[in-house]
């Protein structure tokens, strides 16, 4: 026994770095074309600031610069490379994990975070979120780390833990805002322990050292230490936020923010994208049911280490129900509590069958043989699907076509000799080549268009300055942007394709 449990903190380990390790061997993150859908930004993004150009000003950038920052700093060591992201991306999908599965753990066993592992590796998705040079989930492994940080400090009062977890989420927002969602969970988890008068001290209080007859007096106390720690941890954030906002941020980045994503031009043309709708999670039924029994669970054993996910997973239907547009990865902000939820679900009904459904002696074992027996095929049905799920996403991530095989790269390659700047939208194309884009054209999502933040003046004014020696562009641009004239006057097509141009 005394092996078993010295060996425990090493499965506790193995459980990231086997994720980890498993996607590094098992998927071709150094030499495939694509995996997210904005990857090319965030590396083109990367590629330039570790170039010398500075996020925000003149570099239309409408997200906070931590992720690339860091990742330009990698670029910098090592040398610009998709490799060098992914594996980035990789590391903070490893810390993810950690976090989950330490999460899902608490109040309950390893099996339990093991299976909420388990579930979230077959959500829609995640597995390519986990290779992607994105920013969706390096944001929310940062967030959940300090989740993850915060109940240290509940746990044992160190106040490291307290400042730590304050720093991260800090962070997680200088990553992405989207990491807020977590915020609502984490204000009703603060207030819980106070509210059932069970709130830890984080200076030392043993019970003997309470006043017989003084309750109130003690309870109040805990309480105005809580609230006092609650400051710490919201300076720890504000100075982490804040030190990044003086190192990184540039004139207008504030502005570019609300515009992108708030302005009355955005609002409206977003409103015609279709939105989330709530009976999309039965795609992920088995995850979901997993979930409806963690909820059980909850309920029955009050459970309150999960009013967590389910404050989170209501906030996540909240806004997105309201938000629009609605992208593919924002699953991540439903996958992950309801995968915490659904590990305990999976493994505490069983517990909950065995301890307080064994019969006395003159009882029948009828009914808790039926109702484990159940539950065992439920649970079965649950685990394969995720597993079955996570292997498929795998063997596809598995056969991406190499970027050496696109066409765009080949034909940019072809052509790079002597060339300082080309503008194309085909960011991940110009970045395998090795080509920079102009830092105020290299990021043109829809928000920039539907925020008024882009005008065909605006990219002929740029191409006048830059003057790219390489234009590749489909028509479509060309069109909406007015270019037809410019291109006839200064560049030349360079093959039978028409959309790739030289400058004269």
């Amino acid at each position: 026994m005394g092996r078993l449990i010295a060996v425990a903190p090493w499965l506790d380990r193995a459980v990231p770095l086997g994720f980890g390790l498993a996607l590094l061997l098992l998927v071709p993150w150094q030499t495939a074309f694509r995996f997210g859908m904005d990857e090319g930004y965030e590396l083109m993004k990367a590629l330039l600031v570790s170039r010398g150009h500075r996020l925000y000003g003149e570099f239309w950038n409408d997200q906070p610069p931590l992720h690339t920052e860091l990742l330009a700093l990698l670029f910098r060591l090592c040398g610009p490379s998709a490799g060098v992201g992914r594996v980035l991306s990789v590391g903070f999908a490893g810390v993810l994990v950690a976090a989950l599965y330490g999460l899902a753990r608490r109040g309950s066993n390893r099996l339990t975070g093991l299976v909420a592992v388990v579930l979230l590796a077959g959500a829609a998705g995640f597995l390519e979120l986990s290779v992607s040079v994105m920013l969706e989930l390096p944001a929310f492994a940062l967030g959940l780390a300090a989740v993850w940080t915060w109940y240290r400090w509940e746990t044992n009062g160190r106040r490291a833990w307290l400042v730590g977890s304050g720093v991260l989420m800090g962070c997680a927002l200088q990553v992405k805002f989207t990491a807020a969602l977590l915020l609502p969970a984490l204000a009703v988890a603060w207030c819980l322990p106070a509210r059932a008068g069970e709130a830890h001290s984080p200076a030392p209080a043993a019970a003997s050292t309470v006043p017989s007859g003084a309750p109130c007096r003690f309870a109040t106390r805990l309480r105005g230490l809580r609230w006092h720690a609650g400051w710490i941890w919201l300076a720890a954030l504000a100075a982490a936020f804040g030190l990044v906002v003086v190192l990184s941020y540039g004139p207008g980045a504030w502005a570019m923010f609300w515009n992108s994503h708030f302005s009355a031009g955005t609002r409206d043309r977003a409103a015609l994208v279709p939105g989330f709708q709530a009976a999309r999670l039965w795609d992920e039924s088995g995850l979901v049911v997993a979930a409806l029994a963690g909820l059980v669970v909850m309920g029955l054993l009050r459970r309150r280490e999960l009013v967590f996910p389910l404050v989170w997973l209501v906030t996540a239907l909240v806004v997105h129900l309201q938000h629009r547009p609605y992208w593919p990865y924002y699953f991540l902000h439903f996958a992950l509590p309801l995968a915490w939820l659904g590990g305990a679900g999976v493994v505490e009904v069983f517990r909950l069958l065995w301890r307080k459904l064994l019969p006395p002696g003159q009882q029948g074992w009828t009914l808790p043989c039926l109702g484990w027996g159940l539950w065992s095929l439920v649970a079965a049905w649950v685990i394969s699907l995720a597993v079955g799920r996570g292997e498929w996403e795998l063997r596809r991530l598995r056969v991406a076509l190499p970027a050496v095989e696109q066409e765009a790269v080949q034909r940019l390659r072809a052509h790079a000799a002597n060339v300082q700047w080309l503008f194309t939208t085909h960011l991940l194309s110009a970045f395998w080549a090795g080509l920079p884009v102009p830092p105020e054209l290299a990021v043109i999502p829809l928000k920039r268009g539907w925020s008024g933040q882009i005008t065909a003046d605006q990219v002929r004014a740029c191409l006048e300055r830059y003057q790219p020696e390489l234009i590749l562009l489909p028509e479509s641009r060309i069109r909406d942007w007015g270019l037809e004239d410019y291109l006839a006057q200064h560049y030349q097509p360079v093959d039978a394709a028409g959309d790739l141009y030289r400058r004269r």
